[in-house]
C-alpha cells in the first residue's frame, strides 16, 4: 500500500512541476493585403473615414472607386484589391464575407496614443469638460461592455466643445502616429481561453463589481505598452468567495476559464490560481514525507510560496529546515528513533546538525540510565539487547587508558576474561 502511495504521489509531483508550457510563437507578418496608410498619405483623413463608425467604402465602394483612385480596378474582374475588405475573392463581390473592422490581427496599421492617467485624472477633467471621466463613459454602451471608438471620443474632443488643451476630432495624427506596431499579446484573449467582461459585471449577489477591481494599474498608466491587463491573482479572491462567485467557478476547475483543459490530477491548478491560506493538491499528508526528491529538482517552485528560500537547490533545504524540524522528528525520536536513522543515512542528518552536535548530546548522561544508583540493576538487560549503544561512550579499560578522565567502563566492575586481554599469550 505504501509503495502505491509513493507511486501516486511522485506522478502527482512530475505532473505539477513539469506541466507543459506552450511555446511563445512570434508575431505572423504584417498582412500585405491591409490597405497602407503610408501610400494614402497625401489623401486627408476625412476622405476616406467619412464616417467615424463605418469602414471606407462601405457606401457601394465610395469614395475608393471614384475617377481619381480604383475606379479601373472596380471595373476589372475581381482582384487582390477585394482582399482589403472582403476574406475571399468571387465574381459576385457583394456576396463575398467582409473582413473584420478594425482589424483583429496582432497588428495595429496606425497605433493610437492614449493615457489613462490624464483621462482619469477627476479634478483636471472637472476642470476641462466639466464632469470627470469614468470607465463606463469609454467602455460601456447600452449597458454591454465595448471596445472605445471615435464616438467615444467625440463626446469630449469634438470641435464644439473647444478643448484648449486636447486635439479634436479633426486631428487625427493628435491620437495617431504613422507606423506598424503589434499589439501586446497580453491584451489578446486567444487560444482556449474564455473571458467575458459581460459576466463580470456582477457577482452572484448581483453587487457591482467595480473596475478598479481588477484594473487597478489603469489610473496611474501613461502610456499603451504600461496599461497591463490584471494579473491572476486578483481573480481569486472573488472566485474563491462562495459568496461572490458559485463553487463550480472556482479558480482551480480549468473549465472555468478554459475549453480544452479538464481538471484532475494530471492538470493541477498553478499556485496563483489557488488562494494564499492553500496548499496546492498535491501538499498531501504524504507530501511533507516524501518532498525532498522534488524539492531538489523543482526548487524554485518550492520558493513560490516558501519565501524564506532562494529557489537554490543547494540551499533549499538547509534554509527550511533551519526554522522546521523535518516530519519524523516525533516526541520519540530522541530516545527511539535517531540511532538507527542516523546509522543508515548519517548524510542526511549532517544537512542540519554538525559533527559537534553528537558529541555534545551524547556527552550528557542518557535518560534511560535513570537517576544515579539506580542503573546498575537495569543495564545487563539493555547491554544483551543492544551492546553497541553501550560502546557509543563506555569504551573498555585498555581503549581508555591514558586519558585525563577515564570513562566508566565494563572492565571497571567485570573481569574480563584473559583470552581478551591485549598480549594474552
Amino acid at each position: 500500500m505504501r509503495a502505491q502511495l509513493l507511486i501516486i504521489a511522485a506522478i502527482v509531483a512530475v505532473v505539477a512541476c513539469n506541466s507543459k508550457r506552450r511555446a511563445v510563437e512570434p508575431l505572423p507578418p504584417l498582412d500585405p493585403t491591409r490597405i497602407s496608410h503610408a501610400r494614402h498619405a497625401q489623401i486627408p483623413c476625412g476622405g476616406c473615414h467619412r464616417s467615424s463608425e463605418q469602414r471606407p467604402g462601405a457606401d457601394e465602394h465610395k469614395p475608393c472607386d471614384d475617377g481619381a483612385c480604383h475606379r479601373k480596378e472596380f471595373l476589372a474582374r475581381p482582384g487582390d484589391l477585394c482582399r482589403v475588405c472582403h476574406d475571399t475573392i468571387t465574381s459576385q463581390p457583394l456576396a463575398a464575407p467582409l473582413r473584420a473592422y478594425p482589424s483583429d490581427d496582432l497588428w495595429q496599421s496606425l497605433p493610437p496614443v492614449f493615457s489613462h492617467r490624464e483621462h482619469m485624472n477627476a479634478k483636471r477633467m472637472e476642470g476641462e469638460v466639466g464632469f470627470h471621466v469614468a470607465c463606463a463613459d469609454c467602455h460601456v454602451r447600452d449597458g454591454k461592455r465595448v471596445t472605445p471608438d471615435h464616438a467615444a471620443c467625440a463626446r469630449c474632443h469634438a470641435a464644439e466643445v473647444g478643448l484648449s488643451t486636447a486635439p479634436p476630432m479633426e486631428d487625427c495624427a493628435g491620437c495617431h502616429k504613422a507606423g506598424a506596431r503589434p499589439r501586446k499579446r497580453v491584451r489578446l484573449i486567444r487560444g482556449d481561453l474564455v473571458f467575458s467582461h459581460d459576466r463580470h459585471m456582477a457577482d452572484r449577489k448581483n453587487n457591482a463589481i467595480r473596475c478598479e477591481a481588477c484594473h487597478v494599474a489603469s489610473a496611474k498608466s501613461a502610456r499603451y505598452e504600461d496599461h497591463l491587463p490584471p494579473r491572476v491573482e486578483s481573480c481569486v479572491g472573488c472566485h474563491d468567495d462562495s459568496e461572490r462567485t458559485p463553487i463550480a467557478n472556482r479558480m482551480r476547475i480549468c473549465e472555468t476559464c478554459h475549453t480544452t483543459r479538464v481538471a484532475g490530477v494530471a492538470t493541477l491548478a498553478p499556485r496563483n490560481h489557488l488562494p494564499a491560506s492553500e496548499r496546492p493538491l498535491d501538499h498531501t499528508i504524504a507530501f511533507r514525507r516524501d518532498h525532498d526528491e522534488i524539492a531538489e529538482r523543482e526548487a524554485a517552485r518550492c520558493a513560490t510560496c516558501h519565501t524564506q528560500m532562494s529557489g537554490n537547490p543547494m540551499q533549499a533545504c538547509d534554509e527550511c529546515h533551519q526554522t522546521m524540524l523535518p516530519a519524523d522528528h516525533r516526541i520519540t525520536w530522541r530516545e527511539l528513533d535517531h540511532g538507527p536513522e542516523a546509522v543508515a543515512a548519517r548524510n542526511r542528518c549532517a544537512s542540519c546538525h554538525v559533527v559537534e552536535f553528537c558529541t555534545a548530546c551524547h556527552s550528557q548522561r542518557p535518560r534511560s540510565h535513570g537517576l544515579r544508583g539506580t542503573f546498575a540493576k537495569e543495564h545487563g538487560r539493555l547491554a544483551r539487547a543492544n551492546v553497541r549503544a553501550c560502546l557509543t561512550c563506555h569504551v573498555s579499560s585498555f581503549e581508555n587508558s591514558g586519558t585525563e578522565a577515564p570513562i566508566v567502563s565494563c572492565a571497571d566492575c567485570h573481569v574480563i576474561p584473559a583470552s581478551v586481554e591485549p598480549n594474552a599469550p
